[in-house]
């Protein structure tokens, strides 16, 4: 049979050309230039030559571990002259991680088998001990190269498994939590064509993954983000590397470390700076991979030889590195929270879930409804355990809100409204009394595309602000009679560049909008006023553009505005204060939800909207906050809502949760 690879390369070479392509020449040079080349001399680390090995993996002190396609897994104790082989196989290629005192978690390709192989390796009283646990299997897919991550925010480690499709696959396989191994699909997305290694710097979470004849690619590790690759360093003519990149494996200094079998050079590299240091390895050899122990000044490297079939051993004194990354001010100043609950993901991948609203039924709050938006179909709904119970095919529906007043001329005194991105109108719902949603009826607008959305109830009437790309925001009066509704626009006013999300308080007669890369907005809601916009809190590390959803949350004592910062995956938080001629925004609090490991649901990323209720419901005392999430991982599925109690939110204000 004829071989795919030189189509593969082919294929490969022209995705780097596109990708070099788009980027400015400044990216594309952006390493410093290459430290001298410094001759290296290495002898002889396991006296066994033909053991078939890939890769080594430093451990603690001077124990090693080492993968042999001939042998299997041998941990070799350096001073102590001693070596032990813990599982006989052929396994090729090792990534592990500390999760103890003298315990780690190993991953190894079994050959045999063509799976990932996931061990537990503890030293007790003097004996080493390997435990297997359940592998990671590619169906009809050979893996190539795995890699482990250890994911801080979320307390957990995950396998990234490149295979022979060009496929990369992360599964979650640890939970510190419970100290436990587990084995959850997380992702799967596009790698390379042939992978000849991967690695992970886990204080980065970045994800770095060779092909051997064409250099390293860079992407973020974090599921809760897009699984785009960028080309870090090339081989030549793209880059300044030697062809043969072989196996990756990082340092705690931040380092990546690789080889090129080609010219034996042994390459010492930073993300942010290029090639630090380099060493051409002496002696007829043909290296194919390296480790090196955590120390800060020297280092002990060992390398496998290809061409003796051996591991060998190299002392390295290491070049200072100084970072020149910014540190994050805000990571100390979020906190973390975690969905209790997740709905039922939307129809199909891509850009499609948008905006929740809830609804409370008036007299059993069990059977409220959440109500998201579906920009590719309509409207979704959704019981309170996140079950989808019917759905509304009207159209690219885009932002959605609920007013419940008796002022309402329908059964259920409810009327729910959305932007209708296909006819550029307002689309307007009840919910009957069988609890059903339905549609009325439609109110066409003269925007040149609709966008979001937000509504405002007060003894005036009944409104609906919409706005479009441009900034201009319109106020409709809707009348709504036994069914029948009808709108008239009362108002105009605009905002400097694009808004879309809003909130309103019907008590206090007021509008919060949000300008995407500017801040939140403060304007009077009914349709006579003629005062101007006010900026209240403009973007800063604290609120991250784009601005997004928000919605006011009405405690007992205090209202707080819930504001989705999409541009660090958070959500900030601020007390609406009076103030002498308009209200203010104190901030309180700014979070994240990250991956409730124990329900089996993941973090929250890119949020579009979002609604919050104080309004007691099941299981919810204090409310729920529900939010869309951009990518819906544990496993890869479409985008869907997320909901949160609202007493973890609470706790992270107050301190206390009653």
């Amino acid at each position: 049979m004829p071989t795919l690879k030189p189509l593969a390369y082919a294929l490969s070479i022209l995705t780097l050309t596109a990708t070099l392509g788009a980027c400015s020449s400044q990216d594309v040079n952006s390493t410093q230039p290459s430290q001298t080349t410094l001759k290296l001399n290495s002898a002889p680390f396991w006296q066994q030559n033909n053991v078939q090995g890939s890769q080594a993996a430093w451990l603690f002190d001077d124990a090693w571990l080492l993968a042999s396609e001939s042998q299997g897994l041998i941990v070799v104790e350096q001073n102590k002259q001693h070596s032990e082989v813990l599982n006989a196989g052929n396994f090729e290629t090792l990534s592990v991680r500390t999760i103890g005192d003298n315990r780690f978690l190993v991953t190894s390709i079994d050959n045999e088998r063509d799976l990932v192989a996931i061990f537990t390796l503890t030293k007790s009283n003097g004996n080493w001990q390997l435990t297997e646990h359940t592998p990671i299997v590619a169906p009809q897919a050979k893996p190539e190269a795995v890699c482990l991550f250890n994911n801080h925010n979320t307390g957990s480690i995950s396998a990234f498994v490149a295979d022979v499709r060009g496929l990369m696959r992360e599964t979650l396989i640890y939970n510190f939590a419970t100290e436990q191994t587990t084995n959850i699909a997380v992702r799967e997305f596009a790698g390379v064509n042939e992978a000849a290694g991967c690695a992970v710097n886990d204080v980065s979470q970045q994800l770095f993954i060779s092909e051997e004849e064409l250099g390293i690619w860079q992407m973020n590790a974090n599921a809760e983000s897009s699984a785009s690759k960028q080309p870090l360093t090339m081989v030549a003519p793209f880059g300044e590397l030697a062809s043969g990149i072989g196996a990756l494996t990082t340092s705690t200094d931040g380092s990546l470390w690789f080889t090129s079998s080609s010219n034996n050079t042994l390459y010492r590299y930073n993300p942010e700076q290029g090639i630090q240091q380099k060493w051409r390895v002496s002696g007829d050899l043909s290296i194919g991979s390296v480790v090196i122990d955590n120390n800060a000044t020297t280092a002990q490297a060992i390398m496998y030889d290809d061409e003796s079939g051996a591991y060998r051993s190299s002392q390295l004194i290491l070049d200072p590195i100084t970072s020149t990354t910014k540190t994050n001010t805000t990571t100390a100043k979020t906190a973390h929270v975690y969905a209790n609950v997740q709905t039922t993901p939307v129809a199909a991948f891509g850009d499609a879930a948008d905006d929740p609203a809830i609804w409370v039924h008036p007299t059993d709050a069990a059977k409220s409804l959440i109500i998201g938006t579906d920009k590719r179909r309509g409207l979704m709904i959704y019981n309170l355990a996140g079950e989808q119970i019917q759905s509304l095919d009207v159209g690219r529906v885009n932002n959605v809100d609920v007013r419940q007043s008796s002022n309402i001329n329908n059964p259920t005194h409810t009327l729910i409204a959305a932007s209708n991105r296909s006819e550029n109108s307002i689309s307007l719902f009840t919910v009957d009394i069988q609890n059903s949603v339905h549609h009325l009826g439609s109110v066409a607008t003269n925007l040149s595309e609709i966008y979001g959305l937000c509504m405002y109830s007060s003894k005036s009437g009944d409104y609906v602000f919409v706005n479009d790309k441009s900034g201009l925001y319109q106020q409709y009066k809707i009348t709504s009679q036994q069914q029948q509704v009808s709108g008239k626009l009362v108002r105009e006013f605009n905002l400097p560049s694009q808004p879309e999300g809003c909130s309103s308080d019907d008590k206090n007669g007021e509008l919060f909008a949000g300008e995407e890369d500017a801040g939140i907005w403060f304007i009077q809601a009914e349709p006579d006023s003629q005062q101007a916009p006010i900026l209240l809190q403009s973007v800063n590390e604290m609120l991250v553009d784009d601005v997004e959803g928000m919605e006011i949350y009405h405690g007992k004592d205090e209202r707080l505005l819930v504001v989705s910062s999409q541009g660090d995956d958070s959500y900030v938080v601020y007390r609406i204060n009076k103030g002498e001629k308009h209200p203010t925004l104190e901030f309180v609090s700014k979070f994240n939800i990250l991956a409730n490991l124990n329900n089996g649901i993941d973090g929250v990323s890119e949020t579009d909207g979002l609604t919050v209720t104080a309004k007691p419901l099941p299981g919810y005392p204090l409310g729920v906050l529900i939010v869309q999430d951009g990518y819906n991982r544990m496993p890869q599925q479409p985008q869907n809502f997320k909901l949160v109690d609202w007493r973890q939110v609470h706790s992270l204000i107050h301190g206390d949760v009653k």
